[in-house]
């Protein structure tokens, strides 16, 4: 049983916080709420993975469909062109998250060289004669390519509140 569990009094609405500690686990077919700061948004799991691990979840479409100001009546329906998100359990975290990748200097690369030439000149060392600019993407966005010996591809967790079971939009209307 995947128990989450989070620090209640720190930040956010009382009733996210309390939400965020739960034992429900995602069914294909069923929603998600994402828990937010005061907000919440409502998600579908498309994909569980056999173990319950990994999940997919995708935005569903709302329609507000209340009478006044305040109301937090809406109707929901799945868009199969929302993009999807993968998400993994982590049992040391107890928690839920978000997971992508990115392609980075090796660490301890870039650790050596800033030890080695300091934190202004150890770009200029690199190996194989790279340079930050040829590392990039055909874009020349902040993405770099994989090179062996250069860059590394890495896992990023991000910790994400959500309640399986169920999919619900909730506004702040005091923000």
């Amino acid at each position: 049983m995947k128990t989450q569990t989070r620090k209640v009094g720190v930040a956010g609405s009382f009733q996210n916080q309390m939400m965020g500690n739960n034992r429900t686990e995602p069914i294909v077919g069923k929603g998600a709420t994402m828990l937010f700061y005061s907000d919440r948004k409502p998600y579908e799991v498309i994909w569980v993975s056999e173990c319950g691990n990994k999940c997919k979840i995708r935005p569903m479409e709302t329609e507000w469909c209340g009478e006044y100001c305040g109301d937090q009546d809406y109707k929901y329906k799945s868009n199969p062109e929302y993009s999807t998100e993968s998400l993994e359990w982590n049992p040391k975290r107890k928690a839920w998250g978000m997971v992508t990748y990115r392609v980075q200097i090796i660490k301890a690369l870039k650790s050596k060289l800033k030890k080695e030439y300091g934190k202004y000149d150890w770009e200029n060392h690199l190996p194989q004669g790279f340079t930050l600019h040829n590392l990039m993407d055909a874009d020349n966005h902040f993405r770099y390519k994989l090179i062996d010996g250069v860059t590394k591809r890495y896992k990023q967790f991000d910790e994400v509140s959500i309640v399986f079971g169920y999919a619900s939009k909730y506004r702040d209307p005091n923000f």
